[in-house]
């Protein structure tokens, strides 16, 4: 008889052990994911316009602007996003850009060089692009730099509300 009192205790603890590695092993752990994919709420059309500046020799000439479609598509890395825009220019803005940590912004990863017609003539400078996302809206500021008799650039924003 005194050997199941000494075993109740033993039990007891093998149960309570057993209990708290269930509840710790089945809960989810942060920072993990669920498998949704940022990117998703991204994806689609937008609609909106776009605003181009050039600069030549510090002489700023005047605005440019009408109406933009912007196509979101996922890339084929985690981070990617493809960027298709209808905004006219010498080279279509088809573009792959990266999301920061954060999600939101964006930098365009695989184009360095661009085009831009200035003056009746075609110029090839150095590109860079960024944007953000901000609910379901899109910004995007591209310029391109170049110095051939004197610094040439464009500035271009493209903004767009999502379809």
């Amino acid at each position: 008889m005194t050997t199941s009192f000494a075993v109740r205790p033993f039990r007891n603890v093998l149960f309570l052990v057993l209990a708290i590695a269930l509840l710790t092993t089945s809960c989810k752990k942060s920072g993990g994911t669920d498998g949704v994919d940022p990117r998703d709420q991204y994806v689609g059309t937008y609609v909106g316009g776009f605003q181009t500046s050039f600069t030549v020799g510090g002489v700023e000439s005047a605005p440019e602007s009408g109406t933009a479609t912007i196509t979101i598509t996922k890339g084929s890395n985690a981070k990617e996003i493809y960027i298709e825009t209808t905004v006219p220019r010498p080279t279509a803005l088809k573009v792959t850009a990266q999301l920061d940590a954060s999600g939101k912004a964006f930098t365009v990863i695989d184009r360095t060089q661009d085009q831009m017609a200035v003056l009746n003539k075609t110029f090839t400078g150095d590109f860079t692009a960024t944007g953000v996302f901000d609910s379901n809206q899109i910004a995007i500021t591209t310029t391109t730099e170049t110095v051939q008799g004197g610094r040439i650039s464009r500035y271009e924003s493209i903004t767009g509300t999502k379809k």
